[in-house]
């Protein structure tokens, strides 16, 4: 039987309900609706030598600059226009690609971790966060750098070493010029032997490392210093295999969460003996070793008594290779605080050529110039 007059209200309710739930009566596409995702600024932060268990995350890229949060902001308003439009609209174009805008530092702790993309350049430690352990994960890592941008004067991938003086606390401690540690093969490190001969000042002169004439003072420290960097550069070595090249940037990684038995000309020693070494091996085609110091002002000057020309000499009277160095100056907490540091006073009197600032689980770098 056909009714012809108008339906029950509830039974109106009804189908209108229904038809609501179905989305019979939505005229806007879906994609419409859908949320601009948010910026992931990054996870778990840790600068350089902390100790922190790494834990999984999904990939991040570099913090953005003020005109992402406008970009996105604008991409809100379209969609609450379309929702008010009674006409269907197009699914929203693709966001543009966003330049990359710093570089990023990565070691042992981000083993578990995928590293930022989108990246100027990279920094990798070779350590594991002492200057006796060694990182699992620096082929993976170096990779990772290789690959990113390259388009300052830090080109793509460099690397970082733990430095310490531990004297007394070291597990293995120099008992002459020409000591070197056993070979461990229970952990990530150096399989070959190192060089058997007794190591040198920058000038040629021998420190005289003595076990019976202060054993823990500074020729022995130069020693320590210099073994370690020795032993860092053969593992990224065998690691790397043909990746790696003698021209590749290097780091002092100083900081005074890092062992510093003192006294500060023994700790200073120590730094000169690793860059002495480094120098040597990592000059690239045009002559020069682009060897540096990451740290802070406060925690070099803690560590080795000055800054500039202030640290001490090495016990033969030379000036330390460390005067006159690039820094890569740690201490920011936002890309324009890193862009700030790029002006202040470098503390090793050399310029400064990085600044590093935290967020969230990985430390991005900003480029200040080159070597």
């Amino acid at each position: 039987m056909t009714h012809t007059g108008r339906m029950p209200r509830p039974v109106v309710r009804a189908l209108i309900a229904a038809a609501v739930a179905t989305g019979a009566l939505v005229a806007v596409p879906q994609a419409a609706f859908a949320s601009v995702p948010a910026t992931d600024t990054r996870s778990g932060g840790v600068h350089i030598g902390a100790l922190i268990a790494p834990r999984a995350v999904a990939a991040t890229t570099a913090p953005r600059v003020a005109a992402t949060t406008t970009r996105h902001a604008s991409a809100a308003r379209t969609s609450t226009a379309v929702s008010r439009s009674a006409k269907p609209s197009s699914s929203p174009a693709p966001a543009k690609a966003v330049a990359p805008t710093t570089g990023s530092d990565v070691s042992y702790p981000q083993c578990s971790s995928t590293p930022p993309s989108n990246q100027l350049f990279g920094v990798v430690g070779v350590n594991g966060g002492t200057a006796r352990d060694f990182n699992p994960c620096l082929l993976p890592q170096f990779t990772w750098a290789s690959k990113t941008a390259g388009s300052t004067p830090q080109g793509t991938a460099s690397l970082y070493v733990n430095t310490a003086n531990p004297g007394s606390q070291s597990s293995w401690w120099p008992a002459s010029d020409a000591d070197r540690p056993a070979i461990d093969t229970s952990a990530a490190g150096p399989r070959n032997a190192l060089p058997a001969e007794p190591i040198t000042y920058p000038g040629g002169a021998a420190p005289g490392c003595s076990p019976s004439v202060d054993p823990h003072g500074a020729a022995c420290a130069y020693v320590y210093g210099y073994v370690r960097a020795e032993q860092a550069v053969e593992y990224a070595k065998e690691t790397l295999g043909p990746a790696y090249s003698g021209g590749l940037r290097w780091w002092l990684d100083v900081e005074t969460s890092n062992t510093w038995a003192g006294p500060t000309s023994a700790n200073a020693a120590s730094l000169a003996g690793a860059a002495t070494y480094l120098g040597r091996v990592g000059v690239a085609a045009d002559g020069v070793a682009r060897i540096g110091v990451y740290s802070s002002t406060a925690q070099y000057r803690t560590i080795t008594g000055g800054t500039g020309s202030a640290v001490p000499n090495l016990p033969d009277g030379e000036r330390s290779p460390l005067v006159g160095l690039p820094e890569w100056g740690a201490g920011a907490s936002s890309l324009k605080g890193a862009q700030s540091n790029c002006g202040v006073t470098p503390f090793t009197g050399g310029s400064i050529t990085l600044t590093q600032f935290v967020s969230g689980a990985f430390d991005y770098d900003v480029s200040c110039r080159g070597y």
